[in-house]
This record gives structure tokens, sequence and C-alpha cells, in this order.
């Protein structure tokens, strides 16, 4: 691959400025400001905001500015909701060919979960890397990239990473058996998974900032 073009690098890191703080949720900036800040012309800022503002990451106001978009309690309960609808299709699609998959999917995460929470039950950043790997490889079992795509995005809208208040107290102890029973539960077919996926889905939901 070459070189990445100068808008996908102004892409990268205003993201990256959104994710990490640099740029708050709910503050305002502007194309000029964004270009000081990169060392960039407004051409390759504006072609990046164009496409943040298509992926759901910022607001841009004609004679305003850049609003960077907080995530409201919609937004982020449409967002998990999507998660939630991938990793159903995903189990409930697995089809005979693909159902040795799955169940190889639920025995690969149930030992990698088991020796997580045995080295360090309070490291919440690698729970919450965990999660999403396990729903990521989950996704890619549909061998359908524009699903997969769709889950990053939705993931990173939602700053992954940064919240994990569902693997802190009182939330702990039930966030942990719920993984266990997800699982498990993708092995034992659709209607058990769903329900699985439901509780925990409530409880991501509950959690969130």
């Amino acid at each position: 691959m070459g070189n990445p073009s100068l808008r996908q690098q102004a892409y990268a890191r205003i993201l990256a400025m959104i994710e990490n703080g640099e740029c708050p949720k709910g503050s305002v900036t502007s194309e000029v400001q964004l270009g000081r800040m990169l060392d960039m012309s407004r051409t390759p800022v504006r072609a990046a905001l164009q496409q943040l503002e298509l992926e759901g990451y910022v607001r841009i106001a004609s004679k305003h500015g850049v609003l960077i978009l907080d995530s409201s309690s919609q937004r982020v309960s449409d967002l998990l909701e999507l998660i939630a609808s991938m990793a159903l299709f995903a189990v409930s699609a697995a089809i005979p060919a693909r159902q040795e998959l799955l169940l190889a999917w639920s025995r690969g995460m149930s030992e990698a979960y088991r020796a997580l929470i045995g080295a360090d039950p309070e490291d919440v950043g690698a729970l919450a890397a965990f999660e999403y790997e396990l729903l990521s490889r989950l996704i890619m079992l549909c061998n359908n990239s524009e699903m997969t795509k769709a889950y990053q995005t939705a993931a990173s809208r939602l700053f992954w990473q940064q919240n994990v208040g569902r693997w802190k107290a009182p939330y702990a102890a039930r966030t942990r058996e719920q993984v266990a029973e997800l699982i498990e539960a993708a092995a034992r077919g659709p209607e058990s998974f769903r329900e699985a996926l439901f509780d925990y889905l409530h409880t991501l939901k509950l959690t969130w900032l």
C-alpha cells in the first residue's frame, strides 16, 4: 500500500483527538483551528471532517464551526442495538457448514475468558478489550466485510475502550457472569443466545456514559 493521503492523515489525527479527549465531546472547533493544530491546509481537513460527519463524530455548521458530538443516550442505545443485532445475526445465520466455526469460537473465547479472569479480574481495560475482540470475531464469522466495518465504526463511535463502568462495582460480578453466559449460549443456539444477549445489552445500556 502507498502512503496515506493528506485527507486520510487528517481523518486519523482528528479522530484520535476526539477519542483521547483533546477535542472534547460537546466542544466547538473550526477548520482553521484544526488546520493549525495539524499543520495542514483546510482542504484535507475539510474532507476529513466531511467523512467524520457522515460517521456521526461531528456536525459541521456553516458559519458556526464544527461541533464534536456528544454520545446522547439515544445515540448510544441505537449503536449498542446495532452491534447486538449483528451478533445475533451471526449466531442465527449459522448454517451447518459454519456451525463448527461457531462452536470453535465459543470454546476458544471461553478458554481465553477464564484465563483473563484468572490473571486479573480487576483489569477493566483488558476486559473491555476482550469484549471488543469477542464480538468482532463472532461477527467476522459471517464473512461480510461491510458488517465487520459497521461493527468497527459503531464501537469506535461508542468510545468502547473508554466505557468500562460495567466492569466496576456494583456491576462487575453481574457483567462477568453475563459475558460467560453469552459465550456459552452461542453454542446452544439462537434462542439461548438471544436471551443471554439481551441480558448483557441491558447492562451495557445501564452503565454506558
